[in-house]
């Protein structure tokens, strides 16, 4: 990030320089950085200032001012003035409570210059480099062709980026853990290291793996940020501007043929399965995928581990249905349509598992 070319303005929209102005956060780092460009001393002084200011002024101002009224009363106080005395409306502009009045609607516009600015507390690919950036150099790959682009890191996790995306990552990992970052759409194939977890940052969303592959979609501009698991299993939670205690205790877990979706208008995240579940192994894996007249449990059974899917029912209420068929790579739910149409039964997807739903057969 070129801080030495930032304005004021640029200053009170970077989330790094906010957490360090209100929080001190990276304090070695802004401190280093006046040091080397003492010409922007002067501007960061005046940035921090404002932050501050405005934080002190939406903390005292509860309720919050009648705006209205105030204009009302300044206006109240200039009615009757009239040519006998010129000098009165000119003094007036000079009363500490004019000043009092245009200082409160200065900050209140400062505040909602603020809020408008970063809505619903988005969080951009630019703010999320910034962050990785101040602990090491990064490097950024980008993807402009009609074709996907492998990028290959050096724990030898796999992305294959699509078209107009982009990916930051540092040059070396951490010690601890693999942080990336993502703005667009790619397809993961992580290297497995449980002892160094892998990190995917996208706009407000966290995706937390050990080693699996998983798809992300995450456009800046986008209304919602998706991620598809293909295979293993990941964590998927929602991050704040201001990172709160341990953000993963209230995120989601997801299996195979599975996918969270972020809404970032309401801040909802909700789980599903994807649009198109796929076979996590192959047939001739599984136990049995030809059926004659077996039990419809045992054909679901069958079903479930194929897909990666559970599969919820009343075994009692399926006892005596009895089913001949035979497992194929096609659709879950077409072959979950054949088999409820045989058995006189529905089905519907409820948190990413599939609930059927029986009077029994007789």
């Amino acid at each position: 990030m070129n801080y030495q070319d930032f304005k004021l303005d640029d200053f009170l929209q970077n989330d790094a320089f906010v957490r360090w102005a209100l929080y001190e956060e990276n304090d070695n780092f802004w401190e280093q950085f006046i040091q080397k460009y003492p010409a922007q001393k002067e501007t960061v002084n005046q940035a921090k200032h404002l932050v501050m200011t405005i934080q002190k002024s939406e903390a005292k101002i509860t309720p919050p001012l009648n705006q209205k009224g105030i204009w009302a009363t300044i206006e109240n106080s200039i009615v009757g003035v009239g040519e006998e005395h010129p000098n009165i409306f000119l003094h007036f502009w000079q009363t500490p409570v004019f000043k009092w009045a245009a200082s409160t609607a200065f900050l209140l516009g400062l505040t909602w210059i603020w809020v408008s600015k970063q809505p619903q507390n988005h969080i951009s690919y630019n703010d999320l480099i910034t962050i990785i950036e101040e602990k090491s150099p990064i490097i950024e790959q980008g993807n402009e062709s009609q074709n996907m682009r492998l990028v290959v890191l050096e724990d030898g996790t796999k992305v294959h980026l699509e078209k107009g995306s982009k990916l930051s990552y540092p040059t070396h990992f951490d010690a601890k853990r693999r942080e990336v970052v993502l703005s667009g759409e790619a397809f993961f194939e992580v290297a497995e290291n449980p002892r160094k977890p892998f990190f995917v940052y996208a706009n407000e969303v966290i995706t937390k793996v050990l080693g699996t592959s998983f798809r992300i979609s995450a456009a800046e501009n986008s209304k919602q940020v998706t991620v598809q698991v293909r295979t293993g299993r990941v964590s998927v939670f929602k991050q704040n501007r201001i990172d709160s205690a341990d953000p993963e205790t209230k995120g989601l877990l997801l299996l195979p043929n599975q996918q969270a979706i972020f809404n970032r208008t309401n801040e909802q995240l909700n789980r599903s399965l994807v649009e198109i579940p796929v076979p996590v192994q192959p047939l001739n894996r599984l136990l049995k995928y030809q059926f004659e007249e077996s039990q419809v449990s045992e054909v679901l059974k069958e079903l479930e581990r194929l897909y990666g899917v559970e599969i919820r029912y009343n075994e009692e209420t399926l006892s005596n249905c009895i089913l001949t068929t035979t497992l194929t790579n096609d659709s879950l739910y077409d072959q979950l349509e054949v088999i409820c149409q045989t058995i006189g039964a529905t089905y519907k997807e409820i948190d990413a598992q599939i609930v059927i739903e029986s009077k029994g057969c007789k």
